[in-house]
Formats: structure tokens, C-alpha cells, sequence
């Protein structure tokens, strides 16, 4: 597992943002940005998955590392994703836990800590998703201590689509606050080492809770089916997950993600 920030090279840079249309690339400038580090875990391994990475945290808060807190969160689909907050897109290019372990472990001593996630997954990767205030919906609703439960919707966008996905988000957000829907949710558009993509993250102490609340929520609405038409006409895939926040595996999660 690599829950640190891997260098990107100059010229997957370059490709990136050529294949930006002008507005993604203001909304990747004006929006918070976070760097996610995802592990794709074994369904048998997961036991074995989890102790290896409280023994990573373990070491980092013994030692005392700074510069790269983040938030882990766990999927039903065996997924942990790492979290962190990121100034920039120039951030990409440090490894501040890396640093901090290799200083305090030496570097033979920090890969013994990491070989306790070997054969625990198959796959990994890092890519940078970015919160949008402006197409999230903000009930006016404080996210308490120990709301841990996510839900996530992922709207892979078709090429080309971008500004009348953009637009639909917007219709969705105009509605919920004309119906004034308790329940509120936050908007993440893909960034580097994505496809195009609007996240949809909703919250509640629990799935009983999140779909109770869903529920009341499409009675408010109404009908719908127009939108929702339009929404799934320029949507190439959709995926749907519930996932939980894990303050045990996260490292300083008090400070890690605001707005998770």
C-alpha cells in the first residue's frame, strides 16, 4: 500500500490539462483538491489488510510524521481510499511520510513495515478528485462526530459532455433547495488520473438511517423522471457504493478532509 503522495511526471501533467476544456480547467483551479490513494483489497486478506495498516499508522504516530494527514474510507466493494488534502497540483511531487518513515526507520526498517501488505491486494492507484462548492447542495446540516456512514454515487461522464453535466448538477441543486431537503450532499468532479466525473457523497450514522432518509427525499422531490432522463443520457456508467469512515485507520482524521 502506498498512502503517500508518488511524484506525476511533467508530461502526464502536460497531457492532463491539454485534455481540459476552459471551464474544467477554472473549476480545477477555484476547488479544493484532494490527492486519493486507493487499495483494491482481497476479499480473504482483508483482516490481514486492516493490521498492516494500523501498524502504518502506528509508526507514523510514534514517530511523529507531519505533512500528509489523511482519512481512510472503506467500501463495500473491498476499496480503501486515503484521503488527503492538497494545496496544488505541485504537492504531487513531495512524499512527506515517505521522508519522515525513511528518517525514522531507515529505509530497510520502513520497507519491513510495508511488506505486512504484501499479497493483501491486487491493485492500486492515485488520482486527484476536487470538491465543488458550487455544485454541492448544503442543507445548512452539521456533520457530527461519529456520522461515519458514506454513500456514493459515480456519474462517469461521456466525452464532450462536461458543461451539460454540469449544467444537470446545477438543476439538481436548484430543486433540492427549492424542496429544502434536510439531507445534503457533496459534489467531487474527476481530476488527474480519472475519467471525466461527477461523485456524488451523502452522509448519515447509518445505512438504515441513509436509506430511510432517501426515501423521504424522493417523496419530496416529486417526479423527477425528466431530470433524471437527461442525467442518465449523458452518464457512460454509473456506479453506486456505501462506504464507512475509518478514524482507526486514518491518521490525524481530526485534521485529515473538512467537507469529507
Amino acid at each position: 500500500m502506498k498512502v503517500t503522495i508518488v511524484p506525476m511526471s511533467i508530461l502526464i501533467c502536460l497531457l492532463f490539462f491539454m485534455c481540459l476544456t476552459p471551464i474544467q480547467a477554472q473549476e480545477v483551479e477555484k476547488s479544493q483538491k484532494f490527492i486519493v490513494h486507493e487499495d483494491v483489497v482481497k476479499p480473504g486478506m482483508v483482516a490481514e489488510y486492516e493490521t498492516a495498516s494500523k501498524a502504518f499508522n502506528g509508526a507514523l504516530e510514534e514517530h511523529g510524521a507531519t505533512g500528509s494527514e489523511y482519512l481512510t474510507v472503506s467500501l463495500n466493494d473491498m476499496r480503501y481510499l486515503y484521503v488527503s488534502p492538497i494545496e496544488n497540483m505541485a504537492a504531487l511531487d513531495s512524499n512527506p511520510l515517505r521522508e519522515a518513515l525513511n528518517e525514522a526507520l531507515g529505509e530497510e526498517g520502513r520497507k519491513t513495515l510495508m511488506s505486512g501488505f504484501d499479497g493483501t491486494y491486487d491493485t492500486h492507484k492515485d488520482y486527484v478528485l476536487n470538491l465543488s462548492n458550487e455544485l454541492s447542495y448544503n442543507s445548512g446540516e452539521i456533520v457530527e462526530e461519529g456520522v461515519y456512514f458514506r454513500h456514493f454515487d459515480y456519474y462517469f461522464v461521456y466525452p464532450g459532455k462536461w458543461d451539460e453535466a454540469k449544467a444537470i448538477s446545477k438543476e439538481w441543486k436548484d430543486l433540492y433547495t427549492s424542496k429544502n431537503i434536510p439531507q445534503g450532499h457533496r459534489i467531487y468532479t474527476g481530476g488527474l488520473g480519472t475519467e471525466p466525473l461527477i461523485m456524488v457523497v451523502q452522509w448519515a450514522k447509518s445505512a438504515d438511517e441513509f436509506y430511510a432518509q432517501q426515501a423521504k427525499t424522493r417523496e419530496t422531490l416529486g417526479d423527477v423522471k425528466d431530470l433524471m432522463d437527461r442525467t442518465m443520457a449523458i452518464t457512460r456508467k454509473f456506479e453506486s457504493y456505501d462506504g464507512w469512515i475509518r478514524p482507526d485507520l486514518s491518521y490525524k482524521p481530526e485534521a485529515a478532509v473538512a467537507g469529507n
